[in-house]
């Protein structure tokens, strides 16, 4: 069930970011976007997809509380009395309405009500912030710097999903780049912001190294490695792709937004994780209940004993840590010779491992 509720999270984020980015899509020109054609029939499978994939978090409580109340009274108190239950029972109603406001007013007719659209997505954002850790934890304010944090993404992400997978061509590109470059470093500061408002409210004040001990640090260490690239990824696809494009028109970018979108299915993945760990609001508790991160346990050759962990300068750390810059800067090479993006992508993700290695093998516990 743990992995399969993982795999929920990720698809749910998949659909909210392909709803952001149809509903923002439409209402950019079309001499500054490609060729996109997005059926309604499209639309409406992500509203559908939001609704049940945002159920599954509530099937493990359900089944736990249906042995003690019968499933017709689980359901109904879960639903009624639990958080978890309000935020989906909010959702559920949000997407019916959506997928009214989609079938009735068509594609066309839209067109004059974006603010509708809008409002609609920022009510989806609240339903699915409303059953976070850090909605939990801090109430409305958790509420709403998970909102924000959802609705940056989903924004950045929904658009490279359409134009990487759904345009049929690549025309009108540096017109496409012109708006969504400001864009997506706008979302991306809001990420920024987001995010480190949200791991001082899931972490409580506890360093960010020692979190390294348990499942949500591991995660939240991978997610951050994952960054890196993308950062890199986003500067290729905007700042270099423009002076790319000028020099060479005959130049094909999709395979490279592509890229830049996989990275993004991937922190999305270690999100859907985070959601299923428990956050280190008390790190010494959490350590005698839960154990050390299986991960860690498996790639730390040291004593897995205390709870305070140091970075120290090893030579194994440091070797590693040196293939993993080696590997960044071959990103941006294959890049600027013209090879092929899914090879870039590879040396990508062993970067990735690299740096995983390296910061494991830099730590000391005490």
């Amino acid at each position: 069930m743990y992995f399969f509720t993982i795999w929920s999270e990720t698809l749910l984020y998949l659909c909210f970011s392909f709803l952001a980015g149809a509903f923002i899509l439409r209402w950019i020109p079309s001499k500054s976007k490609p060729t996109i054609s997005i059926s309604i029939s499209l639309q409406l499978f992500a509203v559908l997809g939001i609704a049940l994939l945002s159920f599954v978090p509530l099937i493990q409580l359900i089944t736990h509380v249906a042995g003690m109340e019968g499933i017709g009274s689980a359901v109904e108190s879960i639903l009624l009395t639990f958080r978890i239950g309000n935020a989906w029972l909010f959702t559920f109603i949000i997407c019916i309405v959506t997928a009214f406001y989609i079938t009735i007013f068509g594609n066309e007719y839209r067109l004059k009500f974006i603010i509708g659209e809008l409002f609609l997505l920022f009510l989806l954002t609240i339903g699915i912030a409303w059953s976070s850790h850090a909605g939990s934890i801090e109430g409305t304010y958790g509420i709403a710097i998970h909102a924000m944090h959802v609705l940056a993404v989903s924004v950045w992400s929904g658009i490279l999903l359409i134009v990487s997978w759904l345009s049929s061509n690549s025309s009108n590109w540096l017109g496409f780049l012109k708006w969504f470059h400001p864009t997506a470093i706008g979302c991306f500061l809001l990420i920024t912001v987001s995010g480190i408002l949200l791991m001082n409210v899931t972490t409580a004040g506890t360093d960010y190294t020692d979190t390294f001990l348990v499942s949500y640090g591991q995660s939240l260490l991978l997610k951050h490695l994952f960054i890196i690239p993308l950062i890199l990824y986003a500067l290729i696809n905007g700042f270099w792709m423009k002076k790319r494009i000028k020099k060479d028109p005959t130049f094909k970018p999709k395979p490279w937004v592509r890229v830049e979108f996989m990275i993004i299915t991937f922190i999305f993945i270690i999100t859907g994780a985070l959601n299923e760990q428990s956050p280190p609001m008390n790190l010494d508790n959490l350590i005698e209940h839960g154990g050390y991160a299986p991960l860690l346990s498996m790639f730390y050759d040291g004593s897995l004993e205390g709870s305070k962990v140091a970075l120290i300068a090893t030579d194994s750390g440091l070797f590693l840590g040196a293939i993993a810059f080696l590997c960044l800067l071959g990103s941006l090479y294959i890049f600027k010779i013209k090879k092929n993006a899914a090879l870039s992508f590879l040396v990508s993700v062993i970067f990735i491992i690299m740096a995983y290695f390296a910061i494991i093998q830099s730590i000391s516990i005490r």
